[in-house]
């Protein structure tokens, strides 16, 4: 039997194939019969006075339900089969599983796919967005400011996108830290495909989030909408190299509208990929001229990458706690922290790399004397 969070989750995903419905309109209709169930199985009537429409004959609901409700009802089914293909949690936004930060968004979207780390959501995020046209100076900002973030215990958000995107992303990453990647594709679509390998990386030991069911391409009208979920996951939104039409900027405006913090990076005045960050200066933004701003307005200390340890809150930092001066091998280091064996030899190797542990004979792990053993 279905638990009520999936029963709900497909009511919601039913709803919200309504025609002219949108988010705004499900949220009226959870608020107007207290679930998505009860407003599939309301009268058309008290359905449509829900949403101000007047006489049901009027909104074309009835109609619209009878005619599509069998296409409609395929369409979630196989939406919700491929979820559990690809092992995302489908929550809809009266679960308590629903990120609560997402809810001060006034069209929440009623049903989230989250693949991997749903925990990174509790911690303190930064989103990194700019322009996808980036240039040497924004992809180093972009991968530098990434990495200190993480190394700091904070959680990098971004939208995967060529550019500064990407290259957050891969600073995260590669300081050993968390990143949470919000796609305006479904969550089993890679986008650019060449951020295939990146989409793989973030999904070993991160998070991908999508309001979209899986399948769905990567639209253009889309990418707005992810705008304002990493607007609302994030405490603070840092804008990196973004022209004057940038759609970063539409994730900075929804970050005023939420009451986040918004910073941006400086560039050069004659520089049309830097236009749009510098305005938001000009018109009150904090500059970031390095981590330590947008820390601080997470409230966390600056770790520096000499004395850094691995990053808190990843994979690699549960390990770093139970690895000892005594060779472990890889099942019995996995027991210990709760992680599948296969995530938990990828952050052994990323210790062994930057040598946090040393590796003895039969893959057996251990502190590195090196590093404070």
């Amino acid at each position: 039997m279905e638990s009520l969070d999936r029963q709900e989750a497909r009511a919601l995903l039913l709803l919200q194939r309504l025609p002219g419905i949108a988010d705004v309109g499900v949220g009226r209709l959870v608020g107007a019969f207290g679930s998505g169930r009860a407003a599939l199985a309301a009268p058309d009537r008290e359905v449509a006075a829900a949403l101000g429409r007047g006489e049901p004959s009027g909104s074309g609901l009835a109609a619209a339900r009878a005619r599509g409700a069998r296409e409609d009802e395929m369409f979630v089914a196989r939406s919700l089969e491929r979820s559990d293909e690809i092992g995302a949690a489908v929550v809809p936004f009266n679960s308590t599983s629903y990120p609560r930060a997402v809810l001060d968004l006034g069209d929440p979207p009623p049903v989230l796919f989250l693949r991997g780390r749903a925990d990174l959501l509790d911690g303190p995020a930064a989103a990194l967005v700019g322009s996808r046209r980036t240039t040497g100076y924004g992809r180093r900002v972009a991968a530098r400011l990434a990495g200190a973030l993480a190394r700091s215990g904070a959680v990098v958000v971004s939208g995967m996108a060529l550019g500064v995107d990407g290259e957050a992303h891969r600073g995260a990453l590669e300081a050993g830290g968390p990143t949470v990647a919000v796609l305006g594709s479904g969550p089993d679509v890679a986008h650019p495909r060449s951020h295939a390998r990146l989409f793989r990386s973030i999904l070993e030991t991160s998070l991908v989030v999508s309001e979209f069911a899986p399948g769905t391409p990567p639209l253009a009208h889309h990418f707005p909408r992810r705008n304002r979920i990493m607007a609302a996951l994030a405490r603070v939104v840092v804008v990196i190299e973004a022209a004057v039409r940038s759609g970063a900027l539409i994730t900075a405006r929804h970050a005023l509208d939420l009451g986040r913090d918004v910073l941006a990076v400086p560039g050069p005045i004659d520089a049309p990929t830097s236009a749009g960050a510098n305005e938001l200066i000009r018109d009150g933004a904090h500059p970031a001229l390095g981590a330590e701003e947008i820390l601080r307005a997470l409230g966390l200390p600056l770790v520096s990458e000499e004395t850094a340890g691995p990053a808190l809150g990843t994979d690699a930092a549960m390990l770093w706690e139970v690895l000892s001066p005594a060779p472990a091998d890889v099942d019995a280091l996995a027991r210990r922290t709760g992680l599948p064996a296969r995530r938990a030899l990828v952050a052994l190797s990323t210790l062994e790399i930057e040598g946090w542990v040393v590796q003895s004979p039969g893959a057996r792990f251990a502190r590195s004397a090196a590093r404070g053993a």
